[in-house]
């Protein structure tokens, strides 16, 4: 895993389009997870007619659509896009351990479950990128 691009000098730069969409990856999951935080559950969109719709399920899809979005349309190398899914994916599993009610929740047995399956998951992402030797030059 590289992030860095030898010069003709022999300087190493930091690949910046690669740093770039990392961290934004990064910003926006968060930005995304505080939409689950502090977004009241009882707040409604009413279309008329008796027709609702919870604003945090609307506000929840369209950030993750923006996260989806700009993945796909953010260019960058395979690689790069892969580490950031990956880092998003790590964001929302650490996120979803410190705040979800597990020991409150009448599911929390079933979510406490998936998230540890899905945490083995997240630890072979991460196996996957210390191991390999992954370089992100075109």
């Amino acid at each position: 895993m590289e992030f860095f691009i030898y010069s003709s000098k022999g300087a190493c730069v930091v690949n910046n389009r690669a740093v770039g969409k990392v961290i934004g990856g990064i910003v926006l999951t968060i930005l995304w997870i505080l939409c689950f935080l502090y977004i009241s559950p009882t707040l409604v969109i009413d279309f008329g007619g008796g027709v609702t719709i919870g604003l945090k399920l609307v506000i929840v899809l369209i950030g993750l659509l923006i996260i989806f979005f700009y993945h796909q349309f953010y260019r960058s190398h395979v690689e790069v896009t892969k580490l950031s899914w990956t880092c998003v994916a790590t964001v929302t599993w650490l996120s979803l351990i410190l705040f979800y009610p597990f020991k409150t929740n009448p599911a929390g047995g079933a979510v406490g479950f998936f998230t540890l399956i899905s945490g083995l998951g997240i630890c072979v992402l991460w196996v996957r990128f210390f191991s390999d030797e992954i370089s992100f030059e075109s």
